[in-house]
């Protein structure tokens, strides 16, 4: 199966795994799937760092690639159509985070099962969002 993770996800498996459930924590570490991380999440999580909102310890944010790759997570770009598309999304009343539009939009043009705790995505399915926790 191929999945995309949403950033928390990323963050909790390198720093709290406990925070995952079971069925999540199990797929990420089934060699036969297909992990990918959007690099959407690697800006957002540079973002958060340097405005205090988020801390990694003692974690370079520069070595956040080659952590990922470390975990044989593929490192998905957003392609221009990705950029361009992510209009037909229809914005929710009370969702307008553009790096969660983003990972939506990636997952559904690339048929990826978003793996997320954001409750808020539930709505996104029937636009054709495959989620899971």
């Amino acid at each position: 199966m191929k999945f995309l993770i949403d950033t928390h996800v990323f963050i909790w498996f390198m720093m709290e795994p406990e925070k995952l459930s079971k069925k999540v924590l199990k797929q990420l570490m089934d060699e036969d799937n297909e992990i990918f991380i959007s690099s959407m999440s690697f800006w957002e999580i540079a973002i958060k760092c340097q405005s205090g909102k988020l801390s990694l310890g003692r974690i370079n944010t520069l070595h956040l690639p080659h952590i990922a790759e470390d975990y044989d997570f593929d490192i998905l770009n957003p392609q221009l159509y990705d950029y361009v598309s992510i209009s037909q999304i229809p914005l929710k009343e009370n969702h307008h985070d553009p790096f969660d539009r983003m990972l939506i939009q990636q997952a559904i043009r690339n048929d990826l099962i978003l793996i997320s705790k954001d409750e808020k995505f539930q709505q996104y399915e029937e636009n054709g969002l495959q989620l899971m926790w």
